[in-house]
C-alpha cells in the first residue's frame, strides 16, 4: 500500500513539473512607430520550436525574419535587439555552407495587401526548455522582420535592409507588459535624466 501511494505522489510531482515549463508565448509585432502590427506565437513542438507570425501593414513583398540576441526592441531602429541569435560560429543564412544561425528562418512574402496570416516556420536546433539552445537564456530574445529581402548567403543579415519589426519574445507573460518599443524609449531617457 506504502508502494503505491508512493508511486502515486512521485507521478503527480512529475507531472506537476512538467507543467510548470512553459510550452508558447504570443508576443506583440510592433513598427518602428511603436503601433502593434501583429502577433507572434512562439511554440515547443517535437521537432524544435515552431515561430507564427500573423501581421498587418508591412510593405508588400519579401522581408527578412530573423531571432535577435535580445530581449529589446526600442523604436524606430530596433538595433537594440542586438545581432542574430546563435548558439556556435555558424554564419548567417540557410543557404550558407557554414550556416545557419539557430535563429535564422526563411523570408516571410508579405501580399499586395500589406498582411501575412500564415507564416510558420519550425527552428529545429531551439528549445523554450532550460539548457542549450533556449529562447528563454539570457531573459529572452527578440524577433525582427527587416525591410528587404534575405539573401541567405550575405553576412553578417543576409542584405536584408533595416529592421522595420520587432517583437521581444520572454518566458514569463506578466514580462510582455511594458515592452512597447515607444515605452522602451521613454524609460532610457528617464534613466539617463
Amino acid at each position: 500500500m506504502k508502494r503505491a501511494i508512493l508511486i502515486i505522489s512521485m507521478t503527480a510531482f512529475l507531472i506537476g513539473c512538467q507543467s510548470s515549463q512553459k510550452t508558447m508565448v504570443e508576443t506583440d509585432i510592433y513598427n518602428a512607430d511603436s503601433d502593434i502590427i501583429g502577433k507572434a506565437t512562439i511554440s515547443e513542438e517535437p521537432e524544435g520550436v515552431k515561430v507564427k507570425v500573423a501581421l498587418e501593414g508591412l510593405e508588400p513583398g519579401f522581408h527578412g525574419i530573423h531571432i535577435h540576441e535580445f530581449p529589446k526592441c526600442e523604436a524606430p531602429s530596433f538595433e537594440t535587439a542586438g545581432n542574430h541569435w546563435t548558439i556556435d560560429d555558424s554564419k548567417h543564412g540557410l543557404m550558407h555552407p557554414e550556416g545557419p544561425h539557430i535563429g535564422d528562418m526563411p523570408n516571410i512574402e508579405v501580399g499586395g495587401d500589406g498582411t501575412i496570416a500564415d507564416y510558420e516556420f519550425v527552428l529545429p536546433e531551439a528549445t523554450l526548455k532550460d539548457g542549450k539552445g533556449s529562447i528563454f537564456s539570457d531573459e529572452g530574445k527578440s524577433l525582427i522582420i527587416h525591410s528587404g529581402q534575405d539573401d541567405g548567403v550575405s553576412q553578417p543579415a543576409g542584405n536584408s535592409g533595416e529592421r522595420v519589426a520587432c517583437a521581444v519574445i520572454k518566458k514569463d507573460s506578466e514580462l510582455q507588459e511594458g515592452t512597447n518599443p515607444g515605452d522602451q524609449v521613454e524609460q532610457k531617457e528617464e534613466e539617463e535624466s
